[in-house]
């Protein structure tokens, strides 16, 4: 039967999820610092011989979304993504704030529809964009796609979320939906009031994390579920990747990844700090292979 909206958000347009059970994997937002620590992951875990590349479904938010299209895309997973990780990639210059966190608290908390606030959010991005406070659109796009513009979409299933930034809606993107990848993935990753909206059929689009910061509740219908959450929190507990997992069922096999120690360390308190890339990909790589045992269990069939 069609998935709808979750009680109390009534943002999410409707769709319908698998028929028959698999595996997912989930990755959640974190900046710039999130898709290296993501990749890290991944990698390691490969490297322990567990490959969550062969997942029925990827769910991709924000930085997880750059994440799943390179995963999505074969030979490009590793070499789409060097340059960024060494460094050489340029992305429009940028830093998470406290201020734009306290912002985005705030938002949340605006009373009634939990479209409220995330349309306070998407009003003042567009805003900001209008007036040529942050990079062009073109280049944001261009910047996120990187070896994937133009690229068509997987045909693996390949799930990105953003947000329209007037309305508040939440949308999910496929290959069927008609949508540049590229595009998708800008759209997803555009923080509100640091990266510009992204055009996408008439639309502005901004980031998927708005709803929240993982988006778990897409992988409702398989029954193995592998989370990788760089930001493993959330303004209400619901939201929270670790109790969306509890409401996917008791019949789902499931583990969330959550940065450690040494990887919350190398990550940093600026997620948008690309000088810390390299460094949190390798503490991302070593926590990988740590969790390979525990991600097998859930990942391999009993």
């Amino acid at each position: 039967m069609p998935w709808g909206p979750q009680p109390g958000d009534p943002g999410l347009r409707p769709w319908t999820p698998p028929t028959t059970q698999g595996r997912a994997v989930v990755l959640g937002g974190g900046g710039v610092t999130g898709i290296a620590w993501e990749a890290g992951v991944i990698e390691g875990l490969l490297d322990a011989g567990v490959d969550l590349l062969t997942a029925d479904t990827m769910i991709g938010t924000s930085a997880g979304s750059v994440i799943a299209a390179h995963a999505r895309s074969g030979g490009l997973f590793g070499a789409g993504l060097d340059r960024l990780f060494s460094g050489e990639h340029e992305l429009p210059q940028a830093s998470l704030r406290t201020v734009d966190g306290l912002r985005f608290m705030a938002a949340m908390f605006v009373p009634g529809d939990r479209r409220n606030g995330r349309t306070l959010l998407g009003r003042a991005s567009v805003m900001v964009a209008d007036r040529g406070h942050v990079a062009a659109e073109d280049v944001w796009v261009a910047a996120v796609g990187e070896r994937l513009v133009g690229a068509p979409w997987p045909s693996a299933r390949l799930l990105i979320t953003a947000v329209d930034a007037l309305s508040g809606e939440c949308v999910v993107f496929t290959k069927d939906s008609g949508v540049p990848l590229e595009r998708a993935m800008a759209a997803s990753c555009a923080v509100p009031g640091i990266y510009p909206p992204v055009t996408i059929n008439g639309r502005r689009y901004v980031d998927g994390g708005m709803r929240t910061a993982t988006n778990v509740d897409l992988a409702r219908g398989h029954d193995r579920v592998v989370v990788i959450a760089p930001i493993p929190f959330a303004v209400r507990p619901k939201d929270r990747p670790a109790q969306q997992l509890e409401r996917l069922g008791p019949g789902v096999r499931s583990v969330l990844i959550a940065p450690d120690g040494p990887s919350r360390q190398a990550i940093g308190r600026d997620l948008l700090d690309l000088s810390r890339a390299a460094g949190t990909l390798a503490a991302g790589r070593a926590q990988g292979r740590r969790l390979a045992e525990r991600v097998r269990a859930v990942w391999e069939p009993a």
